[in-house]
């Protein structure tokens, strides 16, 4: 009968299980790594979704205040000129002035059917701030980011625990 050489049994053990080890650590940090760049690059991608959303909402506005000043000033041409009209605005003034007199028919309608009991509504003009939206839109993709970092750490951190466990696993002396 074949004797065992426990000796070289337990050196070629522990030379596996170091190699384990170490191609554990290797995969755990690399994986460790990776996740931290891609929570860095999400990050970073969020930041710029958020930047241009704010540039996007600040051009909305922007263009809302353009049709904002060419009514005034459509109105102010017509408030001074409309005596004396450019053969080429004519018939735009003709469309203001009809406009204007459907306007006053519809206001005289109204009027004949309120009471004293008729509740008045006013509707104001409804305005969303783009400054609130990019704001809640940074946080949102502040917020992710942070989340996945905690989720890098949190693998490393897991990783370093099965190596540390498995350390102690292949060096505990044999039970006998």
């Amino acid at each position: 009968m074949a004797s065992i050489d426990f000796e070289n049994l337990k050196q070629k053990i522990t030379e596996t299980a170091n190699t384990v080890v170490e191609k554990t650590t290797a995969f755990a940090k690399d994986v460790a790594g990776k996740s931290s760049d891609a929570a860095k690059n999400v990050a970073g991608k969020a930041q710029t979704l958020a930047k241009k959303t704010k540039l996007n909402a600040e051009i909305a506005g922007e263009r809302e205040n353009t049709k904002k000043l060419y009514a005034q000033l459509g109105q102010l041409y017509y408030e001074k000129y409309a005596g004396q009209t450019d053969p080429d605005f004519a018939e735009v003034i003709t469309d203001i002035e009809e406009a204007l007199a459907r306007i006053a028919e519809k206001r005289e309608e109204i009027n004949a059917l309120a009471t004293d009991s008729d509740v008045t509504v006013e509707v104001e003009e409804v305005y969303i701030d783009p400054d609130h939206i990019v704001d809640e839109v940074e946080k949102t993709a502040e917020a992710e980011a942070e989340t996945a970092a905690t989720a890098a750490e949190e693998a490393a951190q897991e990783a370093q625990r099965v190596y540390e466990d498995t350390v102690d696993t292949v060096t505990q002396p044999p039970q006998e």
